[in-house]
């Protein structure tokens, strides 16, 4: 069970908080990862375009930002921590918000609470439920196939969103976006 949620899932989020939005950069690592299809297949879907900046580690992807940032409508973290990390997220996100651009996504809302505008998050108070169908598979025997967490949340950095001229009826949508049950 990955503990980050789906990366597909800040782009719907995305959608609804900057509805104009066009082109979203994100960083990817090499090897292509696994969740880079189905990120694509949901930007085409949602009508981003998105800027791939493939890069080997953080350095490299402060260093591919800088010269995309004025094309950029938003930024997408990618759940690498080789990518971005302790190190990186600060000058990322002083670069972004000097431009203006709106970052989402990052591991735990803790991404949020350092200055990216909203991430969709895993809900650990949920999640019990869907680790233990994953218990109950290993005591069964078989290994379930590695899974995003289906119980999510939205986090956001409401300074961020004021700075940025998030509308309060965006933010509204947002938190909706995936219900509690």
């Amino acid at each position: 069970l990955y503990l980050e949620a789906e990366p597909r899932l800040n782009l719907q989020l995305m959608r609804v908080l900057l509805p104009d939005a066009r082109t979203v950069g994100v960083w990817v690592p090499t090897p292509e990862p696994a969740w880079l299809s189905p990120l694509r297949a949901e930007a085409q879907r949602l009508q981003f375009t998105l800027e791939e900046m493939i890069v080997s580690d953080d350095l490299e992807a402060v260093r591919a930002l800088r010269p995309r940032l004025t094309r950029l409508d938003a930024v997408l973290l990618p759940p690498d921590l080789t990518l971005i990390n302790e190190w990186s997220l600060k000058p990322l996100l002083l670069m972004t918000v000097r431009q203006g651009v709106p970052v989402f996504g990052g591991l735990t809302a803790r991404y949020v609470e350092a200055g990216v505008l909203a991430a969709v998050v895993a809900d650990e108070a949920r999640g019990s439920e869907q680790m233990q169908r994953f218990i109950d598979e290993l005591a069964q025997g078989r290994t379930p196939a590695p899974a995003y967490p289906t119980a999510v949340r939205v986090v956001i950095n409401a300074t961020m969103a004021q700075t940025l001229g998030v509308s309060a009826e965006a933010i509204v949508r947002a938190r909706s976006l995936f219900p509690r049950y």
